[in-house]
């Protein structure tokens, strides 16, 4: 796929937790970013006049096909609904329709999606991916393991008036990435795929994101324990997600993770970055230094 030194890429989810962490990453790498979001004063508020703004939804028709107008290659992301399979598919035909030359998707985690049918948001995204490999573009699909920056968020709230570590998942390890190394991957992914593609070798299909290692909680309570200069401990948790539709997304990502789907480690980031993935120590650190100091 032949590349313009400056390409013009359109980010869907921009305002979101990775969208904040990938378009900056892009305007650094000289591309063009334009962001498609719901409200262009929260794009605005966020980048200023330094990105293109689309301001739309996935329903819209004609705000996505306007958006579209001169991409050359798309970042597809939305939140986890209902809708998330029937909002994406749309996106990838409209993108079709205007000749995007390259998609990169970011999927659900591996082993909500394989196999199927343990997983709502697994096997939506299942359906994407589908969608996505049928529509005979150029695509790259991102499978995150659990986010550091979602599953590990909390802790730092939790140890500023406490001494216990909440988790669905006691007894079983979870590999996270830090959503930083995610964003790292997307930019390769988007502006750098076949590169990126000869660094992982033969392998071919999705780009599987995980850390470099499967941690318990009990050994995330021995590392905040250390980084706390107190003694800390793991617990289940007291409560769940209010809206049904996410108690139920949440509770069956829980599932495998308690059933160990979320333990295994790939080498994929440290293949397209050439350098090891951030490890959990580092997040926590970042997350609890400035507490371990007001204590």
């Amino acid at each position: 796929m032949s590349a313009h030194p400056h390409p013009r890429v359109l980010v869907c989810g921009a305002s979101g937790r990775l969208g904040q962490l990938l378009v900056p990453r892009l305007l650094a790498r000289q591309a063009r970013p334009r962001v498609f979001v719901r409200q262009a004063a929260t794009a605005r508020a966020l980048w200023g006049d330094t990105v293109e703004i689309a301001q739309g939804c996935f329903e819209d028709a004609a705000t996505l096909g306007k958006a579209l107008v001169g991409i050359e290659r798309l970042f597809l992301l939305s939140p986890i609904s209902p809708a998330l399979a029937e909002q994406q598919l749309r996106v990838v035909e409209a993108a079709r329709a205007a000749g995007v030359r390259h998609i990169v998707k970011l999927s659900g985690s591996d082993w909500t999606i394989a196999p199927p049918g343990h997983s709502l948001s697994g096997d939506a995204h299942r359906r994407i991916e589908e969608g996505l490999q049928a529509s005979g573009i150029s695509h790259v699909v991102l499978r995150p393991n659990a986010w550091m920056q979602v599953g590990l968020s909390r802790i730092a709230g939790e140890l500023r008036t406490g001494v216990v570590i909440r988790s669905q998942h006691l007894g079983a390890g979870v590999s996270y990435i830090d959503a930083r190394d995610i964003a790292d991957v997307a930019v390769e992914a988007l502006l750098n795929p076949e590169a990126a593609q000869q660094r992982l070798g033969t392998a071919t299909g999705p780009w599987v994101l995980t850390g470099s290692q499967a941690l318990r909680p009990q050994k995330l309570a021995e590392i905040a324990s250390r980084l706390m200069g107190r003694p800390i401990t793991a617990a289940a948790p007291v409560a769940a997600a209010a809206d049904p539709f996410i108690a139920q997304v949440h509770g069956e990502f829980f599932a495998l993770m308690r059933a160990g789907h979320a333990a295994a480690v790939t080498a994929t980031v440290g293949q397209v970055l050439g350098r090891e993935a951030r490890t959990v120590e580092g997040y926590l650190a970042e997350e609890l230094g400035a507490l371990a100091v007001a204590v």
